[in-house]
């Protein structure tokens, strides 16, 4: 078996539809996370693997690394200093994305860190947001949501009555029906919005 590009490529694509069918709720985060790798070593390389045994192994891995988006800790100090609150909404799984957010020594600028594995639904469920609105001091009117996916992220504002601003930074074509209010190519643009 050679994990090469080719590899790579199927298995992030692959992986993407999995969490865009988990996004419209036709399957459970359990089914993700317990077939897409059986799944993918079965089709793709012709093998049979424990699934659950290769998921753990990939989300340690997965919550050792992180990298810095050009000018993310700046916008965020820059945020910080003035007083905004912060928060971060995930679909992601909770033990990873805090350890990559400690590793990346960026947690004391959020006040609250909202994981859908936590709240039981995933954006872009309406009820992800209620709930983000009902636990922390935001409010609907005066929130923006910065994503980078436009079918969790940005339909999840748009379906939460708030805001949104899709990060684009490859200036990728949208030819979705889901259309942002803002878009931006470098996180120093969320400047003009506070």
């Amino acid at each position: 078996m050679i994990l090469d590009q080719s590899a790579k490529k199927a298995f992030n694509s692959f992986n993407q539809s999995l969490w865009k069918k988990l996004e419209r709720k036709e399957i459970t985060r359990t089914q993700l996370f317990e077939g897409r790798f059986h799944t993918f070593f079965k089709n793709y390389f012709h093998m049979e693997i424990d699934g659950n045994v290769c998921s753990a192994q990939y989300l340690s891995y997965l919550a050792h690394g992180h990298e810095e988006i050009d000018g993310a800790s700046q916008i965020l100090n820059d945020l910080f200093k003035v007083n905004k609150q912060i928060l971060l909404a995930t679909n992601g799984v909770f033990k990873t994305q805090i350890q990559r957010i400690n590793d990346a020594q960026i947690t004391h600028f959020f006040e609250h860190i909202f994981t859908s594995e936590k709240i039981g639904v995933e954006k872009p469920d309406p009820r992800f947001f209620e709930y983000l609105f009902a636990h922390s001091h935001a409010l609907p009117a005066k929130t923006l949501i910065i994503g980078d996916s436009l079918s969790s992220d940005i339909l999840g504002g748009i379906n939460a009555g708030i805001d949104t601003a899709w990060f684009n930074p490859l200036s990728t074509q949208n030819f979705s029906q889901i259309k942002p209010k803002y878009q931006i190519e470098n996180l120093s643009e969320i400047k003009q919005f506070t």
